[in-house]
């Protein structure tokens, strides 16, 4: 899902990234993604915003999506999304090897900066699925990284196929230089993904990731610096546009208490469509980290399903349910792009 990414080969410096260490909400703290409070992911909507003029056809092909597509709108967790470690300074770091899954040599001095010494932790492990993706924050350093296929080898090295590195990424606005980074629009997966532990607090203070089956092709708007877009249509969602969830939409009647936090974030921060998918999407953090130090339990359960309504294992397929796409409402194309 993340590599139609390299057909963009603008060959820019190798690093560009953010990320710091969660805190909690409140006045002067940091974003819990860590990254640059000015930037698209960490900007609160106005309630009042412009909208696209096709903001219906657009949503109306999301939600179309979503009835050809399963019928739902599913949380990626430890499938197509990603684990997130935090990493101290003292990770041994280790030189990863470029993979060139796509048969792109040209590509390796492209991340060579981004492989050369990576802190990586005994216990690192990747989503599962295809992407075999991985995010990794140092917060000593004020690095960031995010791999794309990436493979441990039977004596202990590291591969990744694509991914990047963000320096400095504090001040960051959540945004890999083209054309690094994981995702198919270079935009950072720790930026967008939603914590365990904001679901936990009941608060995301940072837009949240869309992703859906069909994107306009040849189109990425702003935060976006690429695509992989797969549908030719006007009417068709963009990658990187931006959208919310109608403010006018009553949130208490939402019944999970972990949809009802996610669904405030989008109306309050929005989403942005980061990727194409095989569904209608968003993204939230692999627990199997969170689970290796925590007895071997998937918080996902409780939180999305405190009242044990449904069996386990199909929360994350029914979670956003009680949130009608519909009413969704897509904004122009580069909104909130700096003059």
């Amino acid at each position: 899902m993340f590599s139609r990414v390299l057909v963009m080969l603008a060959l820019v410096p190798a690093a560009v990234l953010i990320a710091a260490p969660a805190q909690a909400a409140g006045h002067g703290a940091r974003p819990t993604n860590g990254f640059a409070k000015h930037g698209p992911w960490n900007t609160k909507l106005p309630r009042h915003v412009p909208l696209a003029a096709n903001s219906a056809a657009v949503v109306e092909n999301i939600r179309l999506d979503k009835v050809n597509n399963y019928g739902s709108w599913a949380v990626n967790t430890d499938e197509y999304s990603t684990p997130i470690f935090t990493v101290g300074r003292d990770t041994p770091t280790q030189r990863w090897t470029f993979s060139d899954c796509l048969n792109l040599p040209h590509l390796a001095p492209v991340i060579a900066a981004s492989l050369a010494a990576v802190p990586t932790p005994a216990d690192l492990i990747v989503s599962k699925g295809t992407d075999a993706a991985v995010t990794i924050y140092q917060p000593s350093t004020d690095t960031y990284w995010d791999f794309w296929r990436a493979e441990q080898d039977a004596a202990g090295h590291w591969s990744a196929c694509w991914g990047g590195k963000i320096e400095h990424y504090s001040r960051n606005p959540g945004i890999f230089a083209n054309p690094l980074g994981a995702t198919a629009t270079g935009l950072p997966m720790g930026a967008f993904t939603i914590r365990i532990d904001e679901l936990r607090r009941g608060r995301i203070d940072h837009a949240v990731n869309i992703a859906t089956v069909r994107t306009r092709k040849d189109c990425n708007s702003w935060p976006a610096t690429r695509n992989d877009g797969n549908t030719e249509g006007a009417d068709i969602p963009c990658e990187g546009q931006r959208f919310r969830l109608d403010p006018a939409f009553n949130i208490s009647t939402v019944r999970s208490p972990a949809a009802r936090t996610i669904a405030r974030a989008m109306q309050e921060y929005g989403l942005i469509m980061t990727d194409k998918a095989g569904a209608l999407v968003t993204y939230a953090e692999d627990p199997r980290p969170y689970m290796a130090a925590n007895g071997g339990v998937d918080p996902y359960f409780a939180l999305m399903d405190p009242d044990d309504v449904v069996p386990d294992g199909v929360e994350k397929y029914l979670i956003l349910g009680d949130i009608p796409v519909e009413r969704l409402q897509a904004l122009p194309y580069d909104y909130g792009r700096p003059c």
